[in-house]
């Protein structure tokens, strides 16, 4: 359902891809390369970020581009202003793409703090400092920019093609509709989205006839990595019940897509500037239509109203189905189900 591109290239874009090192940050890294952009990646692996360069490298159009990575935890604040800063050059586009939940399924009432803690870091931390730092390394070259103008004010008339300064953050359906057994995760997601949210209005005080700053966010649907297939065993039978995740390996490939196939769908998405990213599937045109809330639709809002309108009706249906699940649940012990089993 993603619209006609708004126009705009990536040829020689400059794009920053934290937790770009494997899955579903890779796979579009690949794909920025393929549209001309020079790529760096970010994460705490040095042997997967070098095979990801690697193959990022090999995804280029030409042998101009840069390809670059760097280990780092950028879940720390200042490892994560550290690191943006010591880079040789200001992205055009950061994308937040690090989390996760490969250990952190469960019920609350059966996690340790230090589960939602991880879990925190991982997909909220994650995103927030690299999304800060960035915000400060733009508003300051913008300063640096603006003052360098009005010392040059013989050339005022010199006409400056606006920068782009776009943060972009994948978060999940998860976050749109939580579900048992996702305790950790979905909060930490539905902190990311508020994130965005808030960010997508506080750019707009920095966009000037320097630079425009937007901010977007992909809510990405279940999609087979080997993060998902790790997370997908760990998850209690009540939550495989209910999202249909309880088969083997060749079963989950006749539902859901892998990474590398959905990837160029999603960078397609993103250039349209719309603010929710989804891929072109119809289950999360649905979630989002469901849970939009006071985030802007898409486009002109037509297909997101009607959909929400139709999951008015069929969601009270599905939520009436997964109480039925849950109800009891954990004392079904004789049925092995019961509990974070």
């Amino acid at each position: 359902m993603a619209r006609a591109k708004k126009g705009g290239t990536l040829e020689g874009k400059v794009v920053f891809v934290v937790g770009g090192s494997a899955g579903l940050g890779k796979e579009m890294a690949k794909v920025m390369a393929g549209q001309g952009a020079h790529i760096t990646i970010f994460a705490r692996g040095e042997k997967q970020l070098q095979d990801a360069n690697d193959e990022i490298c090999a995804a280029r159009q030409h042998d101009g581009q840069r390809v670059a990575s760097v280990a780092a935890d950028m879940s720390v604040a200042t490892t994560a202003h550290e690191t943006l800063t010591a880079q040789p050059h200001l992205p055009d586009i950061l994308y937040c793409v690090a989390g996760g939940t490969p250990t952190e399924c469960g019920f609350v009432l059966d996690l340790e703090p230090t589960v939602f803690e991880r879990c925190m870091a991982n997909n909220y931390y994650s995103s927030l400092y690299p999304a800060q730092a960035a915000l400060r390394l733009w508003v300051q070259d913008d300063r640096d920019a603006k003052a360098n103008e009005l010392e040059k004010k013989s050339e005022k008339d010199v006409v400056v093609a606006a920068k782009e300064r776009k943060i972009v953050f994948v978060n999940s359906s998860a976050a749109l509709v939580p579900m048992p057994g996702y305790g950790a995760y979905s909060a930490a997601k539905a902190a990311q989205r508020a994130l965005a949210d808030t960010l997508r209005t506080e750019c707009l005080r920095y966009t000037s006839p320097l630079s425009t700053y937007t901010t977007q966010c992909i809510f990405a649907h279940n999609f087979i990595t080997p993060t998902f297939l790790r997370e997908n065993a760990a998850k209690p039978a009540l939550t495989k019940r209910i999202e249909r995740t309880s088969g083997a390996l060749a079963d989950l490939e006749k539902q859901f897509p892998y990474a590398a196939a959905i990837a160029p769908e999603i960078v397609a998405a993103v250039a349209t500037g719309d603010f929710a990213v989804l891929d072109a599937r119809l289950e999360p045109q649905l979630l989002w239509a469901l849970a939009v809330g006071a985030s802007p639709r898409r486009g002109w809002g037509v297909v997101d109203t009607v959909l929400g309108w139709v999951m008015w009706g069929v969601w009270w249906w599905v939520r009436r189905e997964v109480e039925r699940e849950c109800r009891g649940d954990a004392w079904r012990v004789d049925e092995g189900e019961g509990g974070n089993k």
